[in-house]
């Protein structure tokens, strides 16, 4: 980035957008409620931020954003199915706007957004058009290529990898997917990995060193309890043992943005979420929204939050987008505040603010407005600078390597301490076990709503490794070894533990769960020949869970893991 006529030496500000869904996709119905997820993901957030992509580079306006796109949510867009059904949730909103349209004209508060949301629409649907998720794609990487965006991956599934831990070649599986899967679908060999819920602990490391990964992200205490104590804290990469270098999060920027009591989110004008047309109006013309008789949110919301009471007054989006750009721009002016406070005892701060995408436009409506406007103010000779993880970490590790040399790169920790304390933006240490969930460790993904899975997951995984590391001789048909090792991949998302923890959706997380366990075990007994083949199930079943396609059983968990 051009940093002229800047102050010297800027403070960095990295932001990071987590883009993720687990795999919802089901071909036995023509519509499923579940698959809406990634509908409404589409049209309120990943659509509403490339909008605001392509109007900076439009306007000719720098910036640095790193985003990570799980494999599972890179296997949706990819997918036909999803993207005609895309298609058609798009179209039928469309349909239900002419309506809404025509019922609120002639009244000054709502017919506005009716027009406002149909103009939305409409623009969403001539974007897709026959491509589908594959629009998604090829914006993504079309930034990408132009150095504004670092997409990085994660794992397989977003497993989440602590819970593994007694089975190291199914975290290995999950992470070699997870960057085969950029490979294959993007096209990218990534450099960076987003690790399921931050979890950390030590030894990933050298799984991810090995796949050829070269820096991740943790939360504040993942890097501050870090071993030596890194004398910057979170605002200074630190390198691990194995060469990683490992970015922190800064709790007060994330805070800010997210909180909807301290942050932005909550201000009066902006949009309501929980009032959507979808539970407040019960017209015929709504019925193509719903699922039978069972009432759902449309993503059609007409109120702003206005206060805390039951009265909403009308949503105004120009109002809103207003004061999306204020907050734009006071955001800056914190971030400029707290990196020349940060100087005073730090030669380069470097502030790293990690969120969840989907907080960006589906719950806070207005996220992808103040974004555009972040990079829009920073680029207005504004003192931090907007810089992806990925230049850092080059910068981190070139620095590193030119103090300690590469013949000294496996010198022990107090050594390396004692080596580089004359640079303390150079800080090698060991993170700390840590993840970026409530309580910041294991508690949201295991506890007494969820571990009874655990047994389950841990016993699958530690089948299908026996036999492919001792007994693959044993296996008649290797294509449905290779299907049991799909089927275990998506039962260790970490989704299906944090619903049953929060109570969304229980039912559902716990049938997929089941269902793919059920059919991982059923797949193993066929493809060992201790039952006859079933053809027709196995046919439907690869029908349904078909991601991906290129893996074989054998090479993902028959590792050899004695390196680590």
């Amino acid at each position: 980035m051009d940093n002229s006529g800047k102050k010297d030496n800027p403070g960095k500000w990295i932001p990071v957008l987590h883009f993720h869904l687990p795999y919802v996709r089901h071909p036995e119905a023509p519509k499923y409620l579940e698959e809406e997820w990634y509908f409404e993901a589409v049209t309120e957030t990943y659509l509403p931020i490339l909008e605001a992509i392509d109007n900076l580079k439009g306007d000719s306006i720098d910036f640095s954003l790193t985003v990570s796109l799980t494999p599972t949510l890179l296997s949706m867009m990819n997918d036909e199915l999803l993207s005609g059904r895309l298609k058609e949730y798009i179209r039928l909103r469309l349909k239900v706007l002419d309506e809404e349209a025509f019922r609120t004209e002639g009244d000054p508060d709502f017919h506005p957004v009716t027009l406002f949301y149909r103009q939305r629409y409409k623009n969403w649907y001539e974007k897709i058009g026959n491509s589908g998720g594959r629009y998604l794609i090829e914006s993504f990487l079309k930034h990408h290529n132009t150095g504004n965006l670092d997409i990085i991956t994660s794992a397989a599934t977003h497993g989440y990898l602590m819970e593994m831990v007694g089975e190291p070649e199914a975290i290995l599986a999950q992470i070699e997917v997870g960057v085969e899967t950029h490979k294959n679908i993007l096209g990218i060999t990534p450099s960076g990995i987003w690790l399921p819920e931050c979890g950390y602990t030590e030894g990933f490391d050298a799984i991810l060193e090995r796949y050829g990964l070269k820096y991740s992200f943790l939360d504040q205490h993942g890097i501050e309890l870090a071993r030596p104590t890194p004398p910057n804290g979170c605002f200074s990469p630190i390198i691990t043992p194995f060469n990683v270098v490992m970015f922190g999060r800064d709790p007060e920027s994330s805070r800010q943005v997210w909180s909807s009591k301290e942050g932005y989110p909550g201000t009066p004008v902006y949009r309501e979420f929980y009032r959507d047309v979808g539970f407040d109006l019960d017209l015929p013309h709504l019925t193509p929204l719903r699922h039978g008789s069972i009432k759902t949110f449309t993503g059609l919301k007409y109120h702003a939050i206005t206060g805390n009471g039951l009265h909403k007054e009308a949503y105004r989006p120009s109002a809103a987008k207003r004061k999306a750009y204020e907050h734009g721009a006071q955001f800056v002016y914190h971030r400029e505040f707290q990196s020349e406070h940060l100087k005073n005892y730090i030669k380069e701060p470097v502030i790293v603010s990690m969120y969840d995408a989907e907080l960006f436009g589906h719950w806070w409506f207005e996220g992808p407005w103040w974004l555009e406007a972040v990079f829009r103010r920073i680029h207005e000779n504004s003192r931090v600078i907007s810089a992806t993880a990925k230049n850092v970490a080059e910068e981190t590790l070139s620095k590193y390597k030119s103090i300690v040399g590469e013949q000294e790169k496996n010198l022990e920790l107090a050594e390396m301490k004692d080596t580089l304390w004359n640079d303390p933006g150079i800080w090698v240490a060991q993170p700390a076990t840590s993840s970026w969930g409530g309580g910041g460790y294991s508690e949201v993904w295991l506890n007494g709503k969820n571990d009874i899975i655990q047994s389950f997951l841990s016993d699958a995984g530690i089948e299908l490794i026996d036999i492919c590391k001792n007994r693959y001789d044993q296996v008649k048909y290797p294509h449905i070894l290779d299907q049991a090792a799909r089927e275990l991949l998506l039962a260790q998302s970490s989704d299906w533990s944090f619903m049953l923890t929060t109570g969304q959706a229980v039912s559902y997380a716990e049938r997929r769960v089941k269902a793919h366990l059920t059919r991982a075990g059923k797949c193993v007994r066929m493809a060992t020949g201790k039952i006859p083949l079933d053809e027709e199930w196995f046919n439907d079943i690869i029908s349904k869970d078909n991601i991906f396609p290129w893996i074989k059983a054998k090479s993902l968990y028959g590792k050899d893991i004695c390196v680590l």
